[in-house]
């Protein structure tokens, strides 16, 4: 299994496969690159993919500092630049939607043609003036300090209430399967890992960089997903170049595992174009 050496000695692990253009996939929070690979295995066929674990998730090494989003952008521009990628297409689910506006912030779009970003708002803590973060626009600071309590006491129980809003399927299931549910939830990521990548996405802030934004942007937001109108509205309104929203009626947040085939197809669509 090939790893790359980070420059502060964490091990990030990636798979390469296919030829041709080259488009780097970024998974989500708790997630790996598992959760990508029904759009890889499609894609792979005409372009080379390139996929990764983010720190702290799946196969790569669990590190106890550089847990934040900044963090999360330059492990990205490390990976760009040992595989000496240059016009490379990036693909962000949740997370690594915001590891690209991460990049962004950092490198603006250097080495970057276009960019797709799945369901993942520039600023996830609503406000009074703010109406497009998480829960559809209704998670604010006070959600975000009971989160970050239930983090650090009982993990567990904050993924069982997490997927429970992310799946409506989980959601069904009757309480009483939460002991037997929930501890097989967190999957072999890290809890320190987890709880300070939730605190760092949710503190972060990235309207100001939308208008740094200077390739052609995809962005893809599911009838059901976390985030709403807003966020891409903000995206087409303030970012540099062109950005095509494309609505997927009755899917929820995990797009790339439900609807894959049409998330290929969209993104193949817009690498042509």
């Amino acid at each position: 299994m090939p790893y790359l050496a980070m420059q502060d000695y964490a091990k990030m692990y990636y798979e390469i496969h296919g030829e041709g253009q080259p488009i780097i996939f970024m998974h989500g929070w708790s997630g790996s690159t598992q959760h990508l690979k029904p759009i890889i295995d499609i894609l792979k066929k005409d372009y080379q993919c390139i996929c990764y674990d983010q720190r702290g998730h799946g196969a790569s090494s669990r590190p106890t500092k550089g847990l934040t989003l900044p963090q999360l952008g330059r492990d990205l521009r490390e990976l760009i630049e040992y595989l000496d990628l240059h016009d490379v297409i990036l693909v962000g689910h949740s997370m690594g939607g915001a590891t690209i506006y991460s990049y962004v912030q950092q490198f603006g779009c250097d080495r970057i043609k276009k960019a797709v970003v799945i369901d993942m708002s520039p600023k996830l803590l609503s406000d009074d003036e703010w109406k497009g973060g998480c829960a559809q626009g209704q998670y604010v600071y006070a959600d975000l300090e009971s989160d970050m309590e239930l983090l650090e006491q009982n993990i567990a129980d904050f993924m069982w209430r997490f997927y429970r809003i992310v799946l409506p399927a989980m959601a069904a299931l009757p309480e009483a399967l939460k002991d037997l549910v929930a501890p097989g939830l967190l999957g072999v990521n890290s809890e320190h890992v987890l709880t300070c990548l939730w605190h760092s996405m949710f503190v972060m802030d990235y309207r100001p960089i939308v208008k740094d934004i200077t390739v052609p942007l995809l962005y893809m937001i599911p009838e059901l997903g976390l985030y709403p109108q807003a966020s891409p509205d903000f995206l087409k309104e303030h970012s540099s170049a062109d950005v095509e929203v494309i609505p997927f009626p009755g899917v929820t947040h995990m797009l790339p595992v439900e609807v894959p085939d049409k998330a290929a197809a969209a993104i193949k669509a817009f690498i042509e174009k």
